[in-house]
């Protein structure tokens, strides 16, 4: 049977959304993004991922995809020990003289690590002056540089 009127459609085809509102609707899943674990998920949130990385969220260096992991808690180093070499000691000695945490009596030097939170001590560099240290932990090598120098160590206890 032969139509009196032509097909809605027939008006539609060349439109640019087809008489379905805005562009990408009236759609299978194949269009978007899709549902499965392989999908290209950056093809359709990109513009979300931009106008949010404008605004700074999460944080600045946030971008697509995965991104490192996190080690179990249990894993992770409990306290973290502050430590300080036996060259940086040396180079440093002034500024914590003029900072009242070290003391300066004739030649010799004498400083308390605990009081900078500096637990341990190590024997990277050389040190030419006399300096007596309290510390709770040092190298080997940190305390043989010190005591060559004419200064000595003293292992603090817990």
């Amino acid at each position: 049977m032969t139509r009196k009127f032509k097909k809605k459609i027939r008006k539609k085809r060349g439109t640019r959304t087809v008489g379905y509102g805005r562009v990408g609707q009236h759609r299978k899943k194949g269009q978007r993004a899709g549902a499965g674990k392989t999908t290209q998920w950056k093809k359709s949130k990109k513009s979300l991922y931009y106008k949010q990385k404008k605004l700074g969220f999460p944080d600045p260096d946030w971008r697509m995809g995965k991104k490192g992991f996190k080690r179990p808690q249990k894993i992770n180093r409990i306290e973290k020990v502050n430590a300080i070499n036996v060259k940086d000691l040396e180079f440093k000695l002034d500024k914590f003289i003029e900072n009242n945490i070290a003391e300066k009596s004739g030649e010799i030097y004498s400083i308390d690590l605990s009081k900078m939170n500096v637990q341990k001590l190590i024997g990277k560099g050389e040190i030419s002056k006399k300096v007596n240290i309290s510390v709770n932990k040092a190298s080997e090598r940190a305390v043989k540089k010190i005591e060559a120098a004419g200064g000595k160590v003293v292992l603090l206890e817990k």
